[in-house]
């Protein structure tokens, strides 16, 4: 039986072992996993280790609030959206693993998947040319003041061994100060 989680960090492990072992679509995950983690930093402590007391909806609504229109209403219905899905997927999941399907994968009719994927493609659309250079598969490494690193395209099942040939390619750029000192002469 599974461990009944319903906190914001289980939510985000199953999000990604679900795009990892293929009981979801990958690309559906990730998209949730997105959502989540947008939204889910602006959740009480109360809400963060209880997702059950969670009000998606109200949620939204305060966001809007704190970030003063910062995220435009066709992201924030996206992830609104998304993040239900994601919430009814894991909560169903706690309760029977072993028969568990993705909402994600129901299928619709033709006509009404068309129409939802240009309506979302292009709310996607909007939100990429307004948020140009601030994708969420980059992660600003800030290093020190006027200077960040980006980092983009992290698989979401990054394993140790991957990460430390991440880490010994930064390393080969490392100067020693005393180089650092000959160059600034």
């Amino acid at each position: 039986m599974v461990d009944q989680n319903y906190s914001k960090s289980g939510l985000l492990n199953f999000l990604k072992e679900a795009a990892v072992t293929g009981i979801m679509n990958p690309g559906v995950a990730r998209s949730r996993k997105t959502a989540a983690e947008k939204l889910l930093d602006h959740v009480s402590a109360e809400e963060r280790i209880n997702l059950r007391m969670l009000d998606v909806d109200e949620l939204c609504s305060r966001i809007h609030k704190l970030e003063e229109s910062s995220i435009r209403e066709e992201a924030m219905n996206l992830y609104n959206s998304r993040l239900k899905s994601a919430l009814e997927d894991y909560f169903d999941w706690l309760q029977n693993p072993e028969s568990f399907t993705s909402s994600g994968s129901h299928m619709a009719p033709v006509k009404q998947v068309q129409k939802r994927d240009r309506a979302e493609q292009k709310a996607l659309e909007s939100i990429a040319l307004h948020h140009a250079g601030t994708q969420d598969d980059i992660i600003p490494i800030p290093l020190r003041e006027n200077l960040i690193v980006y980092l983009q395209g992290l698989p979401l099942n990054l394993s140790a061994a991957e990460a430390n040939k991440i880490v010994n390619v930064v390393k080969a750029y490392v100067q020693s100060d005393q180089d650092q000192g000959t160059a600034d002469e």
